[in-house]
């Protein structure tokens, strides 16, 4: 079918790209044979333009009409910084797009800039619901709170507003149990601690754990955990353990423990909150616990490394059922 226009143009900051610019996006490609849709960013907004411009090259991925392209010139955002309006278009805005593209016939906005921003690139403007009846969502509702908002993102890019939540503490404090009931409470997925399943697979009572096996579970876990995050769509993601865990349990295990290669993981590793489970609970035989007599020193080395990395943490502390709404409401606050 013939379209109306050849080449049409969709500018926005994209902060970050949600449904109604889907909408003016898939509206201008159905009006145009060739839509630019140019991502304007600067240094200093709160979400990496990089980012935002991969999020709309994975959506539209496919879309051969579709070119998406990445402005980072340093523009003044609004024609009251500059002496006029000939100066903010003619001297900013207006260069910004045609060194880019060679040829316009039309810009497709939903704001009220649109008309005067056609007239100096002299092209036609199409208003697409300036009212956001259809899609009744602005980039700043989301970055002030994505929950409330979260049918409005694309798929892709809910994993960057997942929060994720680790759940830490010595032997036998309830992790593993709460990982699964505050998943099971918020519907969210969850990362098993992958230690106690190496810990099963290799470990026999002539085979003691070893250096090199620490690297292996803490390399092993930060994978499952990326694999779920990415993958994940929830509001938030719930782990059992993490890397500073694993290395405080190489120093128990293994006299002289060190190694730096945890530290990196450690280091890049990031959670919205650690919740670090307190010893008042008893101490329970398993068949893979092993330092009933080290909870104390252990809780004390935890909290030495969350404090020396500056992670944000809150201690659970109770009997179990006081833990699960401790840490439910610790969770509410985070995602609300």
């Amino acid at each position: 079918m013939e379209k109306r226009f050849k080449n049409g143009l969709v500018l926005g900051k994209f902060m970050p790209p949600h449904a109604g610019h889907l909408h003016l996006i898939n509206t201008a490609a159905e009006h145009c044979e060739k839509v630019y849709v140019m991502i304007c960013s600067l240094k200093s907004e709160p979400i990496n333009g990089h980012m935002r411009f991969f999020w709309l090259k994975e959506i539209f991925l496919g879309n051969e009409n579709i070119e998406i392209i990445h402005c980072t010139d340093e523009n003044p955002q609004h024609p009251e910084e500059c002496r006029s309006n000939n100066e903010f278009y003619l001297d900013y805005w207006c260069p910004s797009v045609y060194n880019r593209i060679e040829e316009l016939d039309v810009v497709f906005t939903s704001e009220e800039y649109g008309e005067a921003f056609a007239t100096y690139l002299a092209i036609e403007h199409f208003l697409v619901d300036k009212e956001r009846n259809t899609y009744p969502v602005s980039g700043t509702a989301i970055r002030n709170n994505p929950f409330a908002n979260w049918k409005f993102i694309p798929d892709v890019i809910k994993d960057y507003f997942t929060k994720r939540i680790v759940i830490m503490g010595p032997e036998s404090t309830g992790k593993t149990v709460l990982t699964k009931n505050l998943a099971k409470h918020f519907d969210v997925d969850f990362v098993e601690e992958y230690g106690r399943t190496y810990y099963e697979e290799n470990i026999t009572p002539d085979r003691k754990m070893e250096r090199e096996d620490f690297y292996r579970i803490a390399l092993k876990h930060n994978d499952l955990l990326l694999d779920k995050h990415v993958s994940t769509t929830n509001k938030c993601l719930i782990v059992d353990t993490e890397a500073m865990t694993t290395k405080i349990f190489g120093e128990m295990y293994v006299d002289g423990y060190d190694d730096n290669r945890l530290d990196e993981i450690i280091k890049h590793q990031w959670f919205d909150l650690y919740l670090l489970m307190d010893i008042d609970v008893p101490w329970v035989d398993d068949g893979t616990r092993d330092f009933p007599k080290h909870r104390e020193s252990h809780l004390n080395r935890l909290k030495e490394e969350l404090e020396k990395n500056n992670k944000p943490y809150i201690v659970i502390n109770g009997n179990y059922d006081e833990r699960f709404e401790k840490a439910k409401n610790a969770i509410q606050r985070i995602i609300s």
